[in-house]
């Protein structure tokens, strides 16, 4: 999966976006030599740092006010909040509260980019926020926001009333403590060499006073109280003595660019990803001290992140991030790679052959290597929680154990098999609905939904699949039949009009993520429902008239302007496992995983 700024493992890549990077940083510096490709070989950028800054704050007090219209926009501008496209307007413009008075703003004259740190109020909330914008031809044509609400994973969340930016941000250097933009990208980008699989060899330069506040945190000096311990701050002080130590192993990779380089007050931002694979779950530092993995599964921090440099040291860094899926994609780098699409062929691979690929791609996870000797498809396609990585990536480096009796859900006419039940990343245990595409006889694709416990309710403990038996003939549903209830039933999900749909049996119980939530038509008629936006890219994954069997993947908004309106804007991936019986749906077993708002299907 192509992205920008690979690690250092990925020579090719590496080289490719270097001169990327480099042709966006300098390309539009005014004395630069004119490459190859441009058509003047002077380029005077229309708009200063003070016209820049003023966009910015224009952008803040429209965002403020809930106003996009408020803005000077370009007709085909971009807006993504934790990166994922959506309509300038949506998302946290229409459930931001509030925004700080002061925050960190710095620019770039000769990018068109500025950017902005400090936090918001969300629906009656604090959040922690980030923006970079772009200015072409006097207009915003693209707004990135990095949005961080608390949750219960493992963050830094700082007390917003006490956040404070360091001035030297804002400072003009003398011109013997300034460095070249070229020497300024070289020393940002070593710390982010520094922190990707963070050994204890430290190649970025530090000041000795040298300090990061992230998501309001100092994580480089003690917590002054117990509400800021628990981060690396805990463990040791200061930058350089953080990563000597080895701290940060568990950062796989960095994918990262830089937007914004101001030599004369040292400042540097750049943008990424840290991808933390948790391959292992324990580790030692240089010290030989054993630390454990917050998180035992694979996740990533998508971020907006400063750096002050002065005197060809890193004195201050300061950074907001959020977690997201594992590997996401900023869409402003580039479309990420589609999935292949293959059709069923039940003639090539029947019922039984698309369950013997199923069960084989699930032996292979906790197995590792095992992934190589499956029957492959000339192209396949492989996602988890809707993003596109690279088989033996993910869950293929974590899963230690998968449920002994799992439901298995085959349908040669999709050419889909959906897999639910229990697997164990390093020992926890999480609920996994697991869709594996043929291609005749071979695999082409594997969508993996895992929920994990920390995203809390509603949960159970995954301790066995559903299991359902085979009904009489007498009791059976026909296929279609099936499929235009569980539409029906959808349909009346994204309605909200407090009545439930026909065809619900009167014991129809509805469970999510193991956790009995009421019966079905309650659902619908107590008010459930109300904080739904939509339900859309449904798919008819598997269906079973033996059993009254039916699998369904969806995508579920929920814009926290309705209903539940103390929480954020959200998306929930979704299979959905409908029972029938006699035409009447007697179950609902729903599998979720929480995803930025907005995301769509891989």
């Amino acid at each position: 999966m192509p992205q920008p700024r690979h690690n250092k493992g990925d020579d090719r890549m590496r080289a490719i976006t270097g001169l990327l990077t480099a042709a966006a940083a300098l390309a539009a510096t005014p004395l630069a030599a004119q490459a190859p490709g441009e058509d003047s070989a002077v380029r005077v950028p229309d708009c200063d740092r003070a016209c820049l800054i003023g966009h910015l704050k224009a952008h803040m007090n429209a965002l403020e006010a809930r106003n996009p219209l408020l803005l000077n926009l370009a007709r085909d501008v971009r807006f993504a909040e934790n990166n994922v496209f959506i309509p300038v307007g949506d998302g946290l413009w229409r459930t931001v509260d509030a925004v700080d008075d002061v925050g960190l703003e710095t620019a770039d004259p000769s990018t068109g980019n500025a950017a902005w740190f400090g936090s918001v109020v969300e629906n009656g909330q604090p959040a922690i926020y980030a923006v970079r914008i772009h200015v072409a031809n006097g207009e915003i044509d693209e707004i990135e926001s990095v949005v961080h609400r608390r949750t219960a994973l493992p963050a830094p969340f700082g007390d917003v009333t006490k956040m404070v930016h360091d001035a030297e941000f804002n400072e003009i250097l003398p011109p013997a403590q300034r460095r070249s933009r070229e020497r300024m990208l070289a020393i940002a980008d070593s710390y982010f060499d520094t922190v990707e699989v963070n050994d204890g060899q430290v190649f970025a330069p530090f000041s000795e006073d040298c300090g990061r506040l992230e998501n309001g945190i100092s994580t480089t000096a003690p917590a002054p109280n117990a509400s800021g311990a628990g981060n690396a701050a805990a463990i040791a002080s200061g930058c350089r003595e953080q990563f000597e130590l080895g701290i940060y192993r568990i950062n796989k990779r960095i994918r990262r660019d830089f937007f914004i380089v101001d030599e004369e007050r040292g400042v540097a931002v750049g943008r990424g990803f840290f991808d933390h694979a948790n391959e292992w779950d324990r580790y030692l530092l240089t010290n030989g001290r054993e630390m454990r993995t917050a998180l035992k599964w694979p996740n990533s921090i998508t971020l907006l992140e400063a750096f002050r440099i002065k005197d060809a040291e890193i004195q201050r860094i300061e950074a907001v991030f959020t977690y997201v899926p594992y590997f996401m994609h900023n869409p402003f780098w580039g479309p990420h790679s589609p999935a292949p699409r293959h059709q069923a062929d039940p003639a090539a691979c029947d019922t039984a052959c698309v369950t013997a690929n199923t069960n084989a791609v699930m032996r292979a996870y906790p197995n590792r290597g095992q992934w190589a000797s499956l029957p492959w498809a000339d192209k396949v396609g492989y996602a988890e929680n809707s993003v596109g990585i690279r088989v033996n990536e993910g869950i293929w480096q974590g899963v230690t154990a998968i449920d002994p009796r799992p439901l298995v859900l085959a349908d040669a006419q999709t050419g889909k098999g959906v897999w639910i039940g229990k697997i164990e990343e390093h020992g926890q245990p999480a609920w996994a609905a697991i869709t594996v595409s043929s291609v005749g006889k071979e695999i082409g694709g594997i969508d993996a939904l895992i929920r994990r416990k920390e995203y809390g309710a509603p949960w159970a403990e995954p301790a066995q699949a559903p299991a359902f038996a085979a009904l009489p003939a007498s009791r059976r549903t026909p296929r279609a039949a099936m499929i235009t209830a569980a539409n029906t039933f959808n349909n009346a999900m994204a309605a909200r009009s407090g009545q439930a749909p026909q065809g619900l049996a009167d014991d129809c119980e509805w469970a999510v993520n193991g956790q009995v939530m009421a019966k079905c038509a309650e659902a619908f008629t107590g008010g459930a429902l109300g904080a739904l936006e939509a339900v859309r890219d449904r798919e008819v994954l598997a269906v079973d008239e033996e059993r009254g069997l039916i699998a369904v993947r969806a995508f579920e908004d929920f814009p926290a302007t309705v209903g539940d309106v103390t929480r954020y804007p959200r998306t929930l991936q979704v299979v959905q496992l409908f029972r029938f019986e006699q035409g009447r749906i007697r179950r609902l077993e729903a599998y979720t995983s929480e995803l930025p708002y907005g995301m769509k299907p891989h």
